[in-house]
């Protein structure tokens, strides 16, 4: 009897029962493991390589101080290769001329010229007033009118100028001389100069209002009907 109520007294206590409600569960510190935010995987590594994070701060600051540089560079550059063109003079026309006759009245002379447009763009427009003289050894001899032509670039015109003189009277002694001499045939030394306004349309259709002047030298064989040119020399440049 005594050893089975020492059994009971010494019995295991029934499980408790457990009733639904809310528990606190208390976890040790030293337990507790957190992982941290990317952001600070990324400042570690920076303090770890600091070389990197100032290799990209310098390839930063490269980057804003060169493009400003670049692209100004640039710009200069185009505006060397366009501007020129744009702003560039037009340039005078080449004359030369080609054939030389004395009329029959005998004061007025017929000058056949060679006009050829050098500009590479655009066109040239002679406008009025535009005169022409012909002169032996500084004496005027004739004058004559320049015709109102237009020429695109890089073309030629073939022109005719009609020299008027007042009488023969009025040329100087050795002219007249060679004029009346037919046997000696004594070469004869003219000069030619046209004042030449015109009117240029060059590039973006920008027109321009510019003089040209035209000098020309220019030998004879003879004052006759068939007369030939021997030489000459014309100079075209801008007033």
């Amino acid at each position: 009897m005594d050893s089975e109520r020492a059994r009971s007294s010494y019995s295991l206590p029934d499980p408790p029962i457990f009733s639904s409600g809310t528990y606190v569960v208390q976890i040790p510190k030293d337990q507790i493991y957190r992982i941290p935010p990317p952001e600070n995987a990324l400042i570690v590594e920076r303090h770890r390589n600091p070389s990197v994070e100032s290799s990209q701060h310098r390839r930063s600051c490269c980057l804003r101080f060169f493009l400003p540089i670049t692209a100004l560079l640039l710009v200069i550059i185009l505006l060397a290769v366009l501007l020129p063109p744009l702003l560039a003079s037009p340039k005078p026309p080449i004359v030369k001329i080609t054939t030389f006759k004395l009329a029959p009245s005998g004061h007025d002379f017929h000058i056949k010229l060679n006009i050829h447009n050098p500009n590479s763009i655009g066109s040239m427009s002679f406008k009025s007033p535009s005169h022409a003289f012909l002169s032996f050894r500084k004496h005027e001899l004739a004058t004559a009118k320049f015709p109102l032509i237009q020429q695109e670039h890089g073309s030629e015109e073939h022109v005719t100028l009609v020299f008027h003189a007042k009488s023969s009277s009025s040329f100087p002694k050795e002219f007249k001389r060679r004029m009346e001499d037919k046997k000696s045939k004594l070469h004869v030394a003219m000069s030619l100069k046209m004042n030449l306004p015109a009117e240029t349309i060059g590039r973006l259709s920008m027109h321009r209002n510019v003089e040209f002047v035209v000098v020309c030298s220019f030998t004879v064989n003879t004052l006759e009907k068939n007369s030939k040119i021997l030489s000459h020399d014309c100079e075209s440049k801008r007033q």
